[in-house]
Parts: C-alpha cells; sequence; structure tokens
C-alpha cells in the first residue's frame, strides 16, 4: 500500500494548525474570534458554532498526520479543496462585507485561495491519492456505513441548500442567522458531508479511523455549544426539535464509532 508523502503531511499540519486556532478562539473565546471576523457578525453563539465546524478540520487533520497509507486518508485532500475553495467563491459573492483595509481580509483571501490551489495540485500531480486499495483488520457493519451515508445526504442537501438559497435558509435556521453567514456555513458542511459520503465506501474500521474521531467531535461540540445558548432556541419550531434530534442521535452513533476506531490497529 501506498504511504503518505511528505508533501501531504505538511499540508495536513498546516492545515490542522490554521482550524485548531479558529476551534479555539471560537469555542472558548467567540468575543475575540467575531474582533478578528470584522466583516461578518458573530455573536456567541455564531462564534462557538464556527469553532465547532473548524474543530471537526483540526481532529480530522491530526488523524491524516497519524495515519499510515494513502487509503486510510483517501479524499482528505479533496475535503480541503471543497472547504476552501467554497469559502474563497462565497466571499468572491459577498465581496461588499470585507474592508480591505483590514489585514486580516488579506489573510483570509489568501488562505483560501492557496489552500484549494494545493489541493488541486496535489490531486493532478498526485493522482493515486484516490486509488482504490484493500485495508487489513476487521470490516465495518452494515449499520456504519449506512450511518455514514446518511449524515452524507443529510449535510450535502443542507449544504446545497445553504449555497444557493440563503435568504430562505436565514429564515428557517434554529436561531437568527444572516444570509451572507448562512451561505458562508455551506463550504465547511459540503466538505464534511462529502466526506461523510466519500468514507462510507470504506470497507474496514481502518478505513474510517482518521476521520470519525473529528465528526465525533464536531457533532458533540455543536450540541455542547447549542446547550450553552439553549435560551436562543425555541422548541415549538420543527428546525430546533431537529437540530437537536440529528446532533443528539449523531453524536451517540459517532461516539459509539470512535471508541471502537481507537481500538483498531494498523
Amino acid at each position: 500500500m501506498l504511504s503518505i508523502t511528505k508533501g501531504q503531511r505538511i499540508f495536513y499540519g498546516v492545515i490542522c494548525a490554521a482550524a485548531l486556532l479558529v476551534a479555539v478562539l471560537g469555542l472558548f473565546s467567540p468575543e475575540y474570534l467575531a474582533s478578528i471576523f470584522t466583516w461578518m457578525v458573530l455573536p456567541p453563539l455564531h462564534a462557538r458554532f464556527v469553532g465547532a465546524i473548524y474543530l471537526f478540520g483540526a481532529v480530522f487533520m491530526a488523524g491524516c498526520l497519524l495515519a499510515k497509507t494513502q487509503v486510510e486518508v483517501r479524499g482528505a485532500v479533496q475535503m480541503i479543496g471543497i472547504w476552501t475553495g467554497m469559502l474563497f467563491i462565497i466571499s468572491l459573492l459577498n465581496l461588499s462585507a470585507f474592508d480591505f483595509k483590514l489585514l486580516p481580509v488579506w489573510i483570509w483571501f489568501a488562505s483560501y485561495l492557496i489552500y484549494p490551489l494545493i489541493a488541486i495540485w496535489m490531486t493532478v500531480r498526485q493522482p493515486k491519492l484516490l486509488q482504490a486499495d484493500s485495508l487489513p483488520g476487521a470490516s465495518l457493519p452494515t449499520w456504519s456505513k449506512g450511518f455514514l451515508l446518511i449524515q452524507g445526504l443529510v449535510l450535502s442537501l443542507l449544504a446545497v441548500l445553504l449555497f444557493f438559497l440563503p435568504t430562505f435558509m436565514s429564515t428557517v435556521w434554529p436561531w437568527k442567522v444572516t444570509p451572507a453567514l448562512a451561505q458562508m456555513y455551506a463550504g465547511p458542511l459540503l466538505s464534511y458531508g462529502l466526506g461523510s459520503l466519500f468514507f462510507s465506501r470504506q470497507d474496514k474500521w481502518l478505513g474510517i479511523r482518521a476521520i470519525v474521531p473529528g465528526m465525533f467531535a464536531f457533532t458533540a461540540g455543536t450540541i455542547i455549544v447549542s446547550f450553552i445558548h439553549i435560551n436562543l432556541f425555541s422548541f415549538t419550531e420543527l428546525a430546533d426539535l431537529f437540530w437537536f434530534g440529528w446532533f443528539g442521535i449523531a453524536t451517540v452513533i459517532l461516539g459509539v464509532l470512535t471508541v471502537r476506531v481507537m481500538q483498531v490497529r494498523a
């Protein structure tokens, strides 16, 4: 089996560090993260939800760094490209929200242009990154692959709606959100959803070891920050019930999967 290249490990390490910074600031210092993102309105719940999303990215990249073979991280580079490339496109669609006199804005655009270009370059130059291969160990049960498939379909559909219908989605979102911010969620959620679909095709426990802990971190983090700001939800609305129901069930299932994959040996 092909080993992970040095270039990949450097790329994963840079993305991991960047995602971890946003995750820590969003979860533990939401006001400071909001002050950095001066072009977006980020009240504490928004900032903490962004932190939970980026916590997925950081833990996933850490899992990729610990992996040994290409088949364990197959699709990771492409997920980075989708996440960052979508955010770059969405930023271009909302240029009026940015103040280019501010340094963080230039860092934002530079980062979300460079990262997807690197992902594209790696995919083109190293086509074997997507090569099918077999892994040793126990096979995944059907229910786990089924959950990843359903999760992928749900989150991918949500991301598509957020991208193409941000104004409508801002009216049905569980808490008050602007159309621009709703659209910004589309990039990370599409990456998460397509990643779930991609990894649902893996046949062995070792094949999902890199990504499942990150997914658990995201869903558990989302439930925690939602309870912290429980006063912003109205449980008389279907969107709120779906929000807590979906993330609650997903956290339990992903928690079980995380415990199991942590016991897997390469």
